[in-house]
């Protein structure tokens, strides 16, 4: 949520035939922590809500986001390269081996080192509106936030081709089949970029009740208990999607602003606890957020400074395929690593810059953020422009 109001006395703001054969083994996906490397949370939209004070009253806001990667991270915090299988079932296939082939593989075909490559672009606008009563419960002023996502994203994978295992490919060469020892990797590549996609849609609702605290003249608490609806437009066969997924979840957040005569601090903490996709049997490991922002005044009406986030998943990421059958469990399986615990990480920080419009009629606010530090997921940089207005 983002208010905003000018207070004189203290002077502060209240406040988005190989490619028949590569689609039958696409299901090895690109191993990204969390489902598809994404999490119900925007990093970095919390702004000069963060930083100011808040008074009751109904507020409007529009943020609005460009996000771009052209790094996507492993395990190991270096370029992903992807491991996996290539199972019977595919191997069958005329442009494979055919049935007698794939019999002298019950185990499929193991292949490694296909360094993948990433393009990827989220293009978000993010309504919300906030309603804060005078009304107090336990000391503090109760009201509701709600926000309904727009989306656009676009993912353009590749990889370099891998290789297959020792033991799989003197088998290959003993049955006369040494020619797949070629075609097979190259599928894999092509398996890999056929997930390339793009996408727009609505996204999935977040709503929430919120309780306010002030304490003392200068410092403030909000909590904000939010739950997310899987109202977005979804495929568990796509890569990218407007939604997250058929699953729903509980994120609680505390934000703490100190609101002073110089320099304004203020962070919000929050937790994503994810229940199953019931499209696909994956689990999101649970997530640890921490955006934080600290800004001053530099003229009547601007102010600038500071602002990043922390993303740190805490429990590992899981999947379940049983019920569904072996050529849903290729469409559906995700080849992530999942004995590593496929936990994202990542950080980021950037100059904010903000606009108070006509003494308070509304609020301008600008921000680029820098990612580093990335753990199975995408490493690049936001732009955000939010507007608020009181209503």
């Amino acid at each position: 949520m983002n208010t905003f109001r000018r207070d004189r006395s203290s002077a502060r703001m209240l406040t988005l035939k190989t490619v028949a054969l590569a689609a039958a083994i696409s299901a090895s996906s690109v191993a990204l922590a969390a489902e598809n490397g994404n999490q119900r949370y925007s990093p970095g939209i919390g702004g000069s809500d963060m930083t100011s004070p808040l008074v009751p009253g109904w507020y409007g806001q529009v943020a609005m986001v460009a996000y771009h990667a052209s790094k996507i991270k492993g395990n190991d915090g270096k370029q992903l390269q992807q491991s996996g299988n290539i199972p019977q079932a595919a191997l069958a296939s005329p442009t494979a081996l055919g049935p007698t082939g794939a019999g002298f593989f019950p185990q499929g075909i193991n292949y490694s080192g296909a360094k993948v490559g990433i393009k990827t672009d989220t293009y978000a606008i993010l309504p919300r509106i906030t309603y804060l009563s005078s009304e107090q419960v336990l000391g503090g002023n109760i009201g509701f936030t709600a926000m309904l996502p727009l989306v656009r994203r676009e993912i353009e994978l590749s990889s370099t081709v891998p290789t297959l295992a020792a033991a799989n490919v003197a088998t290959l060469n003993g049955i006369g089949a040494s020619a797949a020892v070629t075609s097979l990797p190259r599928a894999v590549q092509a398996g890999i970029a056929a997930k390339s996609s793009d996408t727009y849609g609505i996204g999935d609702l977040e709503v929430s009740p919120i309780w306010h605290l002030e304490i003392g003249d200068h410092q403030h608490m909000t909590v904000a208990p939010t739950v997310i609806i899987p109202t977005g437009d979804y495929d568990a066969s796509r890569r990218a999607n407007a939604g997250f997924g058929n699953f729903y979840t509980f994120r609680p957040s505390v934000q703490y602003a100190f609101v002073g005569d110089g320099w304004d601090v203020g962070a919000r903490l929050l937790l994503s606890f994810n229940t199953r996709n019931k499209d696909n049997g994956y689990r999101s490991g649970n997530v640890l957020n921490i955006d934080y922002q600290a800004m001053k005044f530099v003229s009547e009406d601007i102010r600038l400074g500071l602002q990043g986030y922390v993303v740190e998943q805490f429990t590992d990421d899981s999947q379940d395929l049983t019920g569904y059958s072996v050529a849903q469990r290729m469409l559906l399986a995700n080849s992530a690593d999942l004995s590593t615990g496929n936990k994202m990480r990542v950080y980021a920080a950037g100059p904010a810059l903000g606009w108070l419009a006509n003494g308070g009629e509304f609020l301008l606010e600008g921000k680029f953020l820098k990612e580093f530090g990335a753990k199975n997921r995408t490493e690049g940089q936001a732009f955000w422009l939010t507007l608020s207005k009181p209503l």
